[in-house]
């Protein structure tokens, strides 16, 4: 069987990209590309074409680099969760669910967790400042989310829920989210409407 390249555990998106590249599966754009329209088209192509993940380094205007393509084949997706990289989708499937069904894993709390190297707050909130693609003509605007989870729990019970919804950027601190009729945050977000509540989806109180 053919095992990833051993990089170190993919704990974080940095250890991620690093064991892409490893194994054959990043490439490196250096050229500048426009996130309007451009870096969407690219990145259609490259992944109707089955091709490597790409890693934006130059993006029009903006200092912070784009990475697509992250999960589009079966390797890649082995590589994330550090499986063997040969096996099919379905094979994979099978796999990952006998590793989380056979042992629970309890969480572990640190003080100074990575995902908080970066803490924005009040004013200083610019959704802008990150490069946001442009996806079609006809889109609206720029998402800033396409397939994330937005967080939203119910009033009355606490359970929380996690759907995929997308953002669109509406101003440098709004965000707009169409939540489809039936599903689980509309249920919730009726219940914060009969209350008179504001409904903010992620936003702790």
């Amino acid at each position: 069987m053919n095992e990833p390249k051993e990089v170190k555990p993919i704990d974080d998106i940095r250890s991620y990209i690093a064991a892409l590249e490893a194994n054959g599966e990043l490439h490196r754009i250096k050229t500048e590309v426009d996130w309007k329209f451009e870096l969407c088209h690219v990145s259609k192509v490259n992944e109707e074409q089955k091709g490597p993940a790409l890693f934006y380094e130059n993006v029009k205007g903006y200092d912070i680099p784009v990475l697509t393509s992250a999960f589009t084949t079966s390797k890649r997706l082995a590589i994330a969760l550090e499986q063997d990289p040969s096996l099919s989708m379905s094979q994979l499937s099978k796999k990952w669910m006998e590793l989380t069904t056979k042992k629970m894993v309890k969480p572990e709390f640190v003080d100074n967790p990575q995902v908080k190297e970066n803490i924005i707050e009040g004013e200083a909130v610019d959704i802008e400042m990150f490069p946001s693609p442009w996806f079609y003509p006809d889109d609206g605007g720029r998402f800033f989310v396409t397939s994330g989870f937005l967080v939203t729990r119910d009033p009355d019970s606490g359970w929380t829920n996690l759907g995929t919804y997308r953002a669109q950027v509406l101003g440098k601190n709004i965000l707009g989210s169409q939540i489809i009729k039936g599903k689980h945050g509309d249920m919730h977000m009726k219940k914060y409407q009969e209350r008179g509540d504001q409904f903010l989806p992620g936003r702790r109180r």
